[in-house]
């Protein structure tokens, strides 16, 4: 029905308002939780947490039209998951993360990002492969 397409369509875009500042908190919350491995917290308990919170970021970044951000999210949950954490660069790739989310966060890049969004993910990609 149309008209109820309309709405919920309507409903959609009345909360990617809202997302934006949810993701900024949420980036903020990363931030936090990196910085409990300069308080001496071991790397794998702010992992998990930052696994959790990038998992959420991941989840909801596309439905608002912020790809870049559900790109981003995958990109360090798929590490976190699966990445050598006692390599000597794996807190720089987590934070480099981090930093990205920050970056689209703080300039409110949406979609995929353009040719900056293509940037990051290959940075990323480059990083984490």
């Amino acid at each position: 029905d149309g008209e109820k397409i309309a709405q919920t369509e309507a409903e959609v875009a009345a909360l990617r308002g809202s997302y934006r500042g949810q993701f900024a908190s949420d980036v903020d919350a990363l931030e936090m939780a990196w910085t409990r491995v300069g308080e001496g917290k071991p790397l794998a308990d702010v992992l998990a947490g930052i696994h959790a919170i990038a998992h959420n970021i991941k989840g909801q970044g596309g439905s608002f039209g912020y790809d870049l951000v559900t790109e981003i999210g995958t990109s360090l949950c798929d590490y976190i998951r699966g990445g050598d954490h006692a390599a000597p660069n794996a807190p720089a790739i987590v934070q480099l993360h981090i930093r990205m989310l920050r970056t689209v966060s703080d300039n409110d890049i949406t979609g995929d990002g353009g040719e900056t969004g293509r940037r990051i993910v290959s940075k990323l990609r480059t990083l984490t492969d």
